[in-house]
C-alpha cells in the first residue's frame, strides 16, 4: 500500500515540480533553452501551435528523466522498492506531460485518436496551455503547470 501511495504522491508532486521548473527555470535562468519553444508563437500568431523535430527545449526532458532513472536503478539494485515506485510516479507524470503537451497540444507526433473529442477537463488544460503560448494579457501567461490551471479555463471549456 505504501508503494502505491508513494507512486501517487510522486506523480502529484511532479505537477508542482513542473510548475516551478517552468516558471523559474524555463522562464528564468535557462530561458535560452526554452525560448525556441515559444518562437513559433511569434512567427505564426494566428495559427494553431505545431512543432515538429527537436527543440533545445527538449533538453529539459533529461533534467527530469535522469533523476528518475537513477532512482529506479538505485531501488532495483538495493531492493528498496519504494524508490522504484517513486521513480514510476515520476515517469508516469513524464508520460502524461509528453502525451498532453507534445502529442495532443503541439501535435509533434500524429496520434489521431488522442487529438480529437476531448472532454471538458482536457479542453481546459489545452486552453490554459494555449493562453500560456499566446497570452492576451499578463494573467494568461500564468499557466505554467500542466494539470492544474486557473479555474477560468475550466469555466470557458
Amino acid at each position: 500500500m505504501i508503494n502505491i501511495i508513494s507512486l501517487l504522491a510522486a506523480y502529484i508532486i511532479m505537477e508542482f515540480v513542473a510548475y516551478f521548473s517552468h516558471k523559474y527555470i524555463m522562464h528564468g535562468f535557462l530561458r535560452r533553452w526554452h525560448v525556441g519553444h515559444h518562437i513559433n508563437d511569434l512567427k505564426r500568431p494566428d495559427e494553431e501551435v505545431q512543432n515538429n523535430g527537436f527543440e533545445q527545449n527538449d533538453l529539459f526532458f533529461l533534467i527530469f528523466a535522469i533523476p528518475a532513472i537513477i532512482i529506479m536503478i538505485l531501488g532495483l539494485l538495493t531492493g528498496i522498492w519504494i524508490l522504484v515506485y517513486i521513480s514510476a510516479g515520476i515517469t508516469l507524470y513524464g508520460i502524461t506531460y509528453f502525451l498532453i503537451h507534445d502529442v495532443i497540444y503541439h501535435k509533434r507526433i500524429s496520434v489521431p485518436f488522442l487529438q480529437r473529442n476531448h472532454g471538458r477537463y482536457m479542453r481546459a488544460i489545452l486552453r490554459a496551455h494555449h493562453a500560456h503560448h499566446k497570452p492576451k494579457n499578463k494573467t494568461d501567461f500564468e499557466s505554467y503547470g500542466l494539470l492544474l490551471f486557473p479555474k477560468r479555463h475550466l469555466k470557458e471549456a
